[in-house]
């Protein structure tokens, strides 16, 4: 008969005071629970971290460890704490008793994990009448030890960066799209802001995509630019929630740029199938800011392409997060660039 540790909670974010609780219910048992609870708009849905998104990163930061469960509890349809405490440790105990073919109804004993003294009373009492043969027990967690509270990350996440456990980060980072026309130092401009802030950044997907084709610009057709933005979006996502992304991300393009391109090539019936589908992703994507470079003076198609994502831009109601940059020579743009991320990040570390 196994020893379970439970350990329950919205994990919005999971910090590493968590984490230090998940790793002590696994060591003092013989495997440990995690119940991801929360419900549709709680505190974790406000900032981007809906349950299932939390249910999936903690699955992540686990992955690998045998001795440990994560499990999601959805009490969206039971009243709020504390009317509806029964009903969530009815919920609690199926999970507890179902939660993996492991472990499900094969348990000696029941060890609870709280940082809520007012917890350990209820706990004690229905688990301990729920399941007369098992051993119940609630062990409260020092919260001074934890150092650091979910509401701490979420009010002020770049200031306490180093206390969110990694999968979770990626609710927090500061996505920067850098768009332009082609020539304009957009692609170095990516580069050099990524390695001033030690972060990661993505490259134009469209260049690979000519090369690996062996396609040129004027030659590409509907099928090619759809292949383009959602190639573009995904490479956007997989920086996003790479490891090697910190409080912020510098994206060359996006889908929007995809569907631009789109609208100024030979529009055609198959062309204009692709909008709604660009529109989709582009409503998936979430920039904190958006950089546009100028075109050259002389530079007729720049010119238009540089028009073009403007009404986009407005389109997609991004006008606010857009700064169009003015310098005269890359130096100026990168230090324009430089400071206006400098104060995105200032202003994320103050909210």
């Amino acid at each position: 008969m196994k020893k379970l540790g439970v350990y329950f909670g919205t994990f919005a974010p999971c910090h590493v005071g968590h984490f230090e609780q998940i790793i002590r219910a696994k060591r003092e048992n013989d495997h440990a629970l995690v119940i991801v609870s929360g419900y549709a708009g709680d505190r974790g849905d406000e900032y981007g971290m809906s349950l299932n998104h939390r249910v999936k990163a903690m699955r992540q930061l686990c992955a690998g460890d045998e001795n440990v469960t994560v499990l999601k509890l959805d009490e969206t349809d039971i009243p709020r704490y504390p009317e509806g405490w029964r009903l969530w440790l009815e919920m609690m105990a199926d999970l507890i008793r179902d939660g993996t073919p492991e472990h499900a109804g094969d348990f000696g004993s029941l060890t609870f994990y709280v940082g809520e003294e007012e917890y350990i009373g209820p706990l004690e009492e229905f688990y301990s009448r729920k399941w007369e043969d098992v051993p119940v027990s609630v062990t409260l967690v020092d919260r001074a030890l934890l150092r650091i509270s979910g509401t701490n990350i979420r009010e002020a996440a770049l200031i306490n960066w180093d206390y969110v456990t990694r999968p979770f980060r990626r609710f927090f980072v500061q996505n920067v799209l850098i768009l332009g026309a082609p020539g304009t130092g957009k692609s170095m401009l990516v580069k050099d802001l990524a390695r001033r802030y030690s972060t990661s950044y993505s490259v134009e997907y469209k260049k690979e995509y000519l090369k690996a084709h062996q396609v040129g610009e004027d030659e590409l057709d509907a099928k090619d630019f759809h292949a383009i933005g959602i190639g573009q979006f995904d490479l956007n996502r997989r920086h996003i929630h790479s490891p090697a992304t910190r409080k912020a991300f510098f994206a060359d393009t996006d889908v929007m740029t995809a569907k631009v391109m789109t609208q100024l090539s030979d529009s055609n019936e198959a062309s204009r199938k692709l909008y709604e589908v660009f529109d989709y992703y582009i409503q998936l994507q979430n920039w904190a800011l958006i950089l546009l470079l100028p075109p050259a003076d002389d530079d007729e198609y720049g010119h238009t392409l540089y028009r073009a994502l403007k009404d986009e831009i407005a389109h997609n109601n991004l006008t606010a997060v857009t700064r169009e940059l003015k310098g005269d020579s890359y130096r100026d743009i990168y230090r324009e660039a430089h400071s206006l991320v400098d104060g995105m990040l200032a202003e994320g570390k103050d909210n």
